[in-house]
């Protein structure tokens, strides 16, 4: 009879914390989120990403802006850190005869931490226009969920692929010397007016410890004049070489150098006088003799759009200039 009545109080008990909200250990867990809700989460965001990629692809800056959301920012390999609306508003589709870069992205996963945010990870492959080397990197993207839709909050990237050799500061003896550069497919504007002269010099310090460049872009009467100086050495705290460039425009730059698939490849980040930022892939191919073919990439373009640009590098007969 005890016993009937201590269970009779028990039960009672349970029904008063439940009424009142407090379960019971014995009570079921609560239900997770159900499966088809989850998934349908998921295929939501798989859909904005699919339509990030396609307007990136196209060269819509506004379709592209208008995924992120307004305090998104994007930190690239070199950790650098941009505004990811400005980096991509300036997007414009390539003009007749331009080839854009091509890309894939691969190994997707995406996981739903909540109701309202969203991790995608994935790989991807950068082709730059006429270029036969690839670029490979991971990116990690949180995309939280607004009255819109889905937008992307951050987006974090680190290269993957490793260089082709440890390259040393004296596997590029080859840009020792004077060279003239031009930018391939510039036509002056009238028939009378040339293009701007550009020359680079490159030659050692007295200790071989940096390579020493200096460039410089006039206007064709000469009244106008950029002088861009950089050093390329080999940096101890990262263990890579890197070089350190100043303009006289105020804008300094910082770059890491490697040689990939026989390619020489510098990452740059430049730091304009206005103090906007933009990143570069830029692409040395030395064919072993006179010329070298220059290409430069924009990645984040940042506040200002930029195109691709090719350049041709011709060395100068003699020895460096001093």
């Amino acid at each position: 009879m005890t016993d009937s009545k201590a269970l009779s109080r028990s039960l009672c008990l349970c029904a008063a914390m439940l009424a009142v909200g407090i379960a019971p250990a014995f009570a079921q867990a609560p239900v997770e989120r159900a499966p088809a809700a989850k998934g349908a989460g998921i295929e939501a965001v798989r859909a904005a990403s699919r339509g990030y990629q396609e307007a990136l692809a196209r060269g819509d800056g506004k379709a592209v802006a208008a995924l992120w959301t307004e305090d998104g920012d994007i930190i690239d390999d070199m950790g650098q850190v941009f505004r990811g609306r400005e980096s991509v508003a300036g997007l414009e589709p390539a003009e007749e005869g331009q080839a854009r870069p091509s890309f894939a992205i691969e190994e997707v996963s995406i996981r739903l931490l909540s109701d309202s945010v969203a991790l995608e990870d994935g790989t991807v492959v950068v082709t730059p226009p006429g270029a036969s080397t690839p670029h490979h990197g991971r990116f990690t993207a949180t995309w939280v969920k607004q009255a819109e839709g889905w937008k992307v909050a951050s987006l974090r990237e680190w290269r993957t692929d490793p260089p082709e050799t440890s390259a040393r500061l004296s596997d590029l003896e080859w840009l020792v010397g004077d060279w003239t550069v031009t930018v391939d497919g510039q036509k002056p504007e009238g028939e009378d007016v040339a293009p701007p002269r550009m020359e680079t010099s490159v030659r050692w310090n007295p200790t071989g410890t940096y390579l020493l460049r200096e460039t410089t872009i006039s206007s064709p009467d000469g009244s106008e004049r950029l002088q861009v100086s950089q050093r390329i050495g080999w940096d101890p705290l990262t263990r890579r070489l890197h070089s350190w460039s100043f303009s006289t425009d105020g804008s300094h730059s910082e770059a890491d150098w490697s040689l990939e698939e026989g390619v020489w490849v510098s990452r740059t980040t430049t730091v304009h006088p206005d103090g906007t930022q933009t990143s570069t892939i830029n692409h040395y191919l030395y064919d072993g003799k006179e010329e070298c073919t220059f290409q430069s990439l924009p990645t984040h373009a940042g506040a200002n759009n930029q195109a691709a640009v090719t350049m041709t590098m011709t060395r100068k007969p003699g020895e460096p200039s001093e």
